[in-house]
């Protein structure tokens, strides 16, 4: 029931955003009934949630009430009479963080994120995330969110429900650190940086989930330069809009990516640690001794397998 809940939860914001009144709601055979008031009239809708997913009735004699309603419950812009025939763009309060202002925009979208950037020991995960309205709203109402705001348990749990939600619409990709370091000397012999390795990424992702199912929007954090991961971009991910932004976890889509990326983060930790049967720390702090207890034990060219090694921490060991 968390879809109907979820649903039930966006129709009664859109509605109030509007400037009615929602002054009944109760249970009905596979749903639950709303009753929305102008201050002069009022109409129903309900609100059913089958093995086919949501559908919505609005209910009572045909009226300029019953019209804004339905478009509203159907996610349809507000047209005023004398703008019949004209195009216009949805509300910005329907569209999800990043494609306010996207004109055609279709309402489907990939989330993109990484984990282990900023960690000295352990791999680069990057995940993409394919969602569409009614996937977004039950990760919203699982309690997805950026990753950095949740237990490691919790991401985990979390994890686990949207690969299940969103089967075949994701993908996780992982660099080892021995994969991580061979792919970073290769940029830098041809003087590129951190940030063309992940947009290189990043690109990668997008491009292996394009070639399960394609969509024409795609959100990432604003990491860098836009033309970074443009550029390195094929012919499936040329054809999308890709946008970038700052704090782009507000999006669910990348909430959930990043979510993905953090839970494969941590297994692979979790297989270093049992492979070496030692404890490595996540982050970049309290790392040297570790690292120096490591190579004792395993030698130095050894460090290649479980660490990053362009870290300036690396020159301290």
């Amino acid at each position: 029931m968390e879809l109907l809940t979820a649903r039930i939860a966006m129709l009664s914001e859109r509605f109030t955003q509007a400037g009615f009144t929602i002054t009944a709601d109760k249970p009905i055979n596979f749903g639950r009934q709303l009753k929305v008031a102008d201050g002069m009239a009022a109409v129903t809708v309900n609100v059913y949630c089958g093995k086919k997913g949501i559908s919505i009735v609005v209910g009572g004699s045909q009226s300029p009430l019953k019209a804004t309603v339905e478009a509203l419950a159907q996610g349809r812009p507000l047209i005023a009479p004398e703008q019949e025939g004209r195009e216009t763009l949805p509300s910005i309060a329907e569209r999800p963080p990043g494609f306010e202002h996207i004109k055609d925009f279709d309402g489907k979208w990939i989330g993109l994120d990484e984990s282990g950037k900023g960690d000295f020991f352990g791999s680069l995960v990057v995940a993409a995330v394919l969602v569409d309205e009614q996937a977004a709203a039950r990760l919203v109402a699982a309690g997805v969110k950026d990753s950095k705001a949740l237990s490691d348990e919790k991401n985990r749990v979390l994890a686990n429900s949207i690969r299940k939600e969103c089967s075949g619409r994701f993908i996780e990709l992982e660099w080892t650190p021995a994969q991580y370091n061979e792919i970073y000397s290769q940029f830098k012999r041809e003087g590129r940086n951190l940030n063309h390795l992940l947009a290189f990424s990043h690109a990668r992702a997008l491009e292996s989930l394009l070639a399960l199912e394609p969509a024409n929007f795609a959100l990432a954090d604003q990491f860098a330069h836009e033309r970074f991961i443009q550029s390195e971009l094929l012919d499936k991910g040329r054809m999308i809009t890709l946008i970038q932004m700052h704090k782009a976890e507000r999006n669910v889509a990348v909430a959930a990516a990043s979510i993905l990326a953090r839970d494969r983060f941590l297994a692979a930790m979790a297989a270093l640690a049992a492979r070496f049967s030692m404890i490595f720390p996540k982050g970049a702090t309290h790392v040297i001794p570790v690292a120096r207890d490591f190579a004792g034990e395993y030698g130095k060219e050894a460090l290649n397998q479980v660490c990053k090694l362009h870290f300036k921490t690396f020159d301290e060991i």
